[in-house]
């Protein structure tokens, strides 16, 4: 095509697309090549009617944590058993053991849903998927079941975003 000073044109438009693609490929590319990591805390707690055990070395859930799980359960007292602070990356799986009964896999399926999966004595027991930003917001997952050691207790995983 030959345009008004009778050069060959058209060409401009030809490099300006391709520039345009290369750089598009480059940061869509660049994206996918960044990892995700999600800083998360679990806390296995107990729930129960009776009071802490003599020698246990649980220490009792307060403030607004208990606060929000008074409001949705019937127990009296909550008692954190054990707490972990880890993280996750998109493209790994990142196991957390919380007890010798309670295991966790945490897996980061896209980058607004993280797929939590609760093992009780190695049996898988439930999967969960999670949205991310509702984490980042401050809400809680909660997983919860009964104690087979006492009728009428128990146990939760709470997981939280920590406040950095």
């Amino acid at each position: 095509m030959t345009n008004m000073n009778g050069r060959q044109g058209g060409g401009g438009w030809v490099r300006l697309v391709w520039f345009f693609g290369c750089v598009c490929a480059w940061v869509l590319g660049s994206a996918d090549t960044q990892a995700m990591e999600i800083k998360l805390q679990a806390q296995l707690i107990w729930g129960t009617n009776d009071e802490k055990p003599a020698r246990s070395e649980c220490k009792e859930v307060s403030g607004r944590l208990r606060e929000k799980l008074a409001r949705v359960f019937k127990w009296k007292n909550y008692f954190l058993i054990k707490e972990e602070t880890f993280t996750v990356k998109s493209g790994a799986e990142r196991r957390v053991k919380m007890s010798d009964k309670c295991t966790l896999e945490f897996q980061v399926v896209d980058d607004f849903t993280l797929e939590v999966q609760l093992f009780g004595e190695g049996t898988l027991l439930k999967t969960v998927r999670q949205p991310i930003q509702a984490l980042r917001q401050g809400e809680l997952a909660v997983l919860a079941g009964d104690a087979k050691d006492k009728l009428g207790d128990a146990w939760f995983v709470v997981l939280t975003m920590p406040r950095k």
